[in-house]
């Protein structure tokens, strides 16, 4: 989806350890496929042509690569957990109430 603003359901596939094609706009090439720990969790394209290759790339990566690249994606994805949401509301409260 071309401007995707966040996409929930590429986080979803993350976690899921799939490796994700996603349209290199908006949320997805922005906050969600991102390096982790300095290595891609994914690929990005915008063309037609630009997705089968990289379709192409994920498909064929040699397993070691492509099992590394899922583990990335999986712990990558786990910024948007509700875990990570509850942490990251809780310390945002405890700033507000100082202020209080």
């Amino acid at each position: 989806m071309v401007e995707e603003h966040f996409g929930i359901g590429i986080v979803e596939f993350m976690g899921a350890g799939l490796i994700p094609v996603v349209h290199a706009s908006g949320g997805p090439v922005m906050d969600i496929v991102v390096p982790f720990e300095g290595e891609p969790t994914g690929f990005h394209a915008v063309t037609v042509d630009e997705f089968a290759t990289q379709l192409h790339k994920a498909l064929t990566l040699p397993p070691e690569e492509a099992l590394a690249m899922r583990e990335r994606a999986r712990r990558s994805s786990e910024r948007f957990s509700t875990t990570a949401f509850e942490h990251g509301f809780g310390a945002l409260w405890e700033d507000v109430r100082e202020l209080l």
